[in-house]
């Protein structure tokens, strides 16, 4: 059910947008018949890489050990078994079908954002929910590394739904800790979370392995640039983009007001009533928003945007990737 209004949608969840529950990740696992559905009506464009592909590569993991027949691929002979026994032996491979998933979630400070219906880092706890159970209702294996300035969580691939809820667990956990821990300083605090994130995927992912990245992308740098390109060689990569409307300009209700934007703790003031600031505001966004969209055509990748504003039903043609 796609709720008609903000409020209406928070208090189904019990949520204030700002905070995130595991109930409101759960609701995703009833929806993938829906995703199946639309996936159905609307296919993917044609795409190359691990996503039309059950396997990757030889696709193939290694299963048992048995004596040498006619016919055997010689290349497949377990020589250490044959030294130690003396009759030759081979190695049997079976079809490796579950492909390995992984979610980059970024819960940095700037995604501690909302003016609308959630924070962005709420939103990225929801998309990675939401294409976790999608992705083991097709047999796939789900992992994450999920990261905030003070810490990360590591979770390897596992198949069906325990998967699913262990990175559920870790997203409450972290975007709630990491939003704390926001609230409670009052000094600039580093924002290379999704760097560090990206330099332990290039440690932990296995090749073939299809990964989203979740992020605003708002502290993108030439390092981010080369650590994208160090997974692509082994990788199928898929980016997805939070934002907030705000973010892009000045409603044009508030033109002729200036506003305020707080944590909770501290405040604001931005001169939106002025024109002038009004049309920096939104230029500088456009040409940041251009630089970002260059770097990943740089790298044949397709920036995939959310927004924090609208409940996650409502974006579902952008969700089937």
């Amino acid at each position: 059910m796609v709720m008609t209004n903000a409020s209406e949608w928070l208090q189904q969840w019990h949520s204030d947008g700002i905070q995130v529950g595991s109930a409101e990740l759960m609701y995703y696992r009833s929806k993938v018949g829906a995703f199946a559905r639309h996936r159905k009506l609307h296919p993917p464009k044609a795409q190359t890489g691990a996503l039309l592909s059950k396997t990757r590569g030889r696709g193939m993991e290694f299963d048992e050990v048995r004596h040498y027949q006619a016919g055997d691929d010689v290349r497949a002979i377990d020589w250490r078994v044959t030294a130690r026994t003396g009759t030759p032996h081979t190695k049997l491979y079976r079809e490796e079908r579950e492909r390995p998933v992984m979610f980059v979630v970024d819960l940095a400070p700037t995604q501690h954002f909302g003016s609308a219906l959630l924070l962005k880092s709420v939103l990225a706890c929801h998309l990675t929910a939401a294409m976790a159970w999608l992705a083991v209702q097709r047999g796939d294996r789900v992992g994450a590394l999920i990261g905030h300035p003070q810490r990360h969580v590591e979770i390897r691939p596992q198949a069906r739904q325990h998967g699913v809820l262990r990175i559920i667990h870790a997203l409450v956990e972290l975007q709630n800790e990491s939003l704390a821990d926001w609230q409670q300083s009052s000094a600039t605090t580093s924002q290379a979370t999704l760097d560090d994130l990206l330099q332990r995927a290039q440690q932990v992912a296995k090749p073939g392995t299809i990964i989203h990245i979740i992020s605003d992308w708002q502290h993108f740098t030439s390092g981010t640039f080369t650590k994208l390109q160090a997974l692509q060689r082994h990788c199928s990569l898929q980016v997805l983009q939070c934002s907030d409307p705000l973010e892009h300009q000045f409603p044009t209700a508030l033109a002729q007001q200036d506003v305020a934007l707080s944590d909770g703790l501290q405040q604001l003031e931005f001169a939106a009533g002025e024109q002038q600031q009004r049309d920096a505001y939104t230029a500088e966004h456009t040409q940041l928003q251009q630089q970002l969209l260059g770097q990943f055509q740089q790298l044949n990748l397709e920036l995939h945007q959310f927004s924090a504003a609208r409940a996650l039903e409502e974006q579902w043609p952008e969700v089937m990737l």
